[in-house]
């Protein structure tokens, strides 16, 4: 059986405790850097292999602070302060001689136990994958070659005065969702302002938040291979815009919330 194209990305090699060696994947490319939720799962892929990990991610918040070119990269992570029950975590990607970071991460991890339950944030009604076209972007991108989306309300490009869409994503081919893939689904959201302005625009992603509400053991005992995504701005000013974002489980789990900032091009 060959190996997912997903889990070919994430292939860091090295001493975890101390620097992980990666390398950009084709697959993952966008317009002139890499998907953002590859970069986003490859920071935490680094900070799950390191020996001192306790526990499974809570949240996670990736900063996009320069260029990443074709090529290799090197990622550091450490555990900064753990707890009883929570530890955190800092991480860096590195590109050649710069010696400042192109990425940072922080994350919490955390040991859940069970505890009185509820979940207020429920899947909306929505018309179900089949007889929905997959998305066919205006440009060609390898990246969105891995994902088949389909949106369940509206073109993407509609434009209008909302910026909500909802849409149906699944890898391609299938795989099972773990941590690291529900990050790459909370990035893959078209811009909003290409929702809103019917047209896109040159934009990049500055920073990204992901909160996971479903843990390890709840993945493996229902595992799901399709989600359905729900996201839409708040504001559009001085050039910055963001992006607050659902993600369920086709069975109804909430999976995370995320929330993003976006640099934008006048």
């Amino acid at each position: 059986m060959s190996t997912h194209p997903f889990d070919l990305a994430l292939v860091l090699e090295g001493d975890p405790s101390h620097e992980l060696a990666g390398h950009t994947s084709a697959d993952y490319w966008n317009a002139i850097s890499p998907f953002g939720g590859i970069t986003a799962a490859t920071m935490l892929q680094a900070m799950l292999r390191h020996p001192q990990r306790i526990g499974e991610p809570i949240s996670l918040t990736v900063n996009f602070a320069g260029a990443i070119k074709p090529g290799p990269f090197r990622v550091r992570a450490q555990a900064v302060r753990t707890g009883r029950t929570t530890q955190h975590w800092l991480a860096q990607l590195h590109q050649g001689d710069d010696p400042e970071p192109a990425v940072t991460a922080s994350a919490v991890f955390a040991l859940r136990r069970p505890t009185w339950s509820e979940v207020e944030t429920a899947l909306p009604r929505h018309a179900g994958p089949e007889g929905l076209p997959r998305y066919d972007p205006p440009r060609p991108l390898p990246f969105l070659e891995r994902y088949d989306i389909r949106y369940a309300d509206s073109h993407p490009f509609a434009g209008g005065e909302s910026s909500q869409t909802q849409c149906w994503i699944a890898d391609v081919p299938p795989r099972p969702v773990d941590a690291a893939a529900i990050v790459a689904w909370c990035d893959a959201f078209i811009p909003r302002i290409f929702v809103r302005r019917g047209q896109p625009t040159p934009i990049a992603t500055v920073t990204l938040s992901v909160y996971f509400h479903a843990g390890a053991a709840d993945l493996l005992a229902r595992p799901c291979m399709l989600g359905f995504a729900q996201a839409r701005a708040n504001a559009f000013q001085g050039g910055y815009h963001d992006q607050e974002g659902r993600v369920w489980a086709d069975d109804g789990r909430l999976l995370a919330t995320t929330h993003q900032m976006v640099w934008f091009k006048e």
